[in-house]
């Protein structure tokens, strides 16, 4: 018998997840013999219920929210150490990166639809310190900035809210020094930012790391350059219009393997746009850990792994 734990964040997308949580469950329910819904009440919940299906033998465990709640199912998932079992979410939050990546329907009605022809992605998450992560881990002005925007502002905005507060926070921004060590070596850095990524989607835009892939085993790592907010604001209508970011403005590199510590200043980061762990950062990829399921999507979509298994 196939069992599925559904993990649902009721205070995610503005509330709208009471909308849509019954019709997942019904369309649920037609891929597995047993579906268990949970509703979360606190951090924590998502990481903990993940974490206990894995070990007790479910089959698949679906989530509903923002990236927050996406972050802490993978966590979960994580944690057991089990990556045969399925995963899916549905977004609900302003950003939804890994959703971009992965082309699939944004819209939470669209994705349960779509979930009837999903198919399965392998999708690599990667470590820092002893939590994990699907999107970024960043540390510097824009992480600092876009951690006071507020409901009403992502409301009212969506994606663009944290540019135009990374934008405000740009002109007054401080550089940190940060010693770096990866596969190729040991560097120091003077940087207002550092940005590690897993997919091109971070924060809506593609062009920090245009050709990063959900499944190709690489952290990518974008070190921005100390530029004036004049030469910054230069850049800014081709970053708008989807042109990758310059060299000029930011180093970018690939890595399996990554340890960042702040020798000067004082930072915090953020994980997939919660407050992340402390420096010291200790990296490392997880090459294919998730098997994701995917809702279908327009014929733009991308190529079919392998087919979801039916019920039964």
């Amino acid at each position: 018998m196939s069992r599925c734990l559904l993990i649902v964040n009721p205070t995610a997308g503005r509330e709208r997840a009471k909308y849509f949580k019954e019709p997942l469950k019904n369309q649920l329910d037609t891929m597995y013999d047993d579906v268990e819904m949970r509703i979360t009440t606190g951090p924590g919940d998502a990481t903990d219920w993940a974490r206990e299906a894995s070990l007790t033998g479910f089959d698949a465990v679906f989530c509903m929210g923002g990236d927050g709640t996406l972050n802490e199912t993978v966590n979960g998932l994580a944690l057991a150490g089990r990556s045969s079992i399925t995963f899916g979410f549905i977004p609900l939050g302003t950003v939804n990166d890994l959703g971009r990546a992965l082309s699939m329907p944004l819209h939470p009605e669209a994705a349960i639809a779509g979930l009837k022809n999903a198919h399965i992605q392998r999708v690599d998450i990667a470590r820092a310190n002893d939590r994990y992560f699907v999107n970024t881990i960043a540390a510097g002005f824009m992480p600092e900035a876009v951690s006071h925007v507020s409901i009403e502002q992502k409301t009212r905005l969506g994606p663009l809210a944290y540019f135009l507060t990374g934008l405000k926070a740009l002109q007054n921004h401080e550089t940190y020094l940060f010693k770096i060590e990866n596969d190729n070596g040991v560097y120091i850095h003077r940087s207002p930012l550092i940005v590690i990524m897993l997919t091109n989607s971070v924060g809506s835009f593609r062009n920090l790391a245009p050709a990063a892939q959900v499944d190709d085993g690489k952290l990518w790592v974008g070190v921005f350059k100390d530029c004036s907010y004049l030469d910054m604001i230069k850049a800014i209508p081709e970053f708008l219009a989807g042109s990758p970011l310059s060299s000029e403005y930011m180093n970018l590199s690939t890595t399996t393997h990554l340890k960042i510590t702040l020798i000067d200043g004082t930072l915090t980061t953020n994980m997939d746009g919660d407050k992340g762990p402390d420096f010291p950062l200790d990296l490392e990829i997880l090459p294919s850990f998730l098997n994701v399921c995917v809702p279908s999507a327009p014929p733009s979509s991308l190529p079919l792994v392998h087919l979801l298994p039916h019920k039964g």
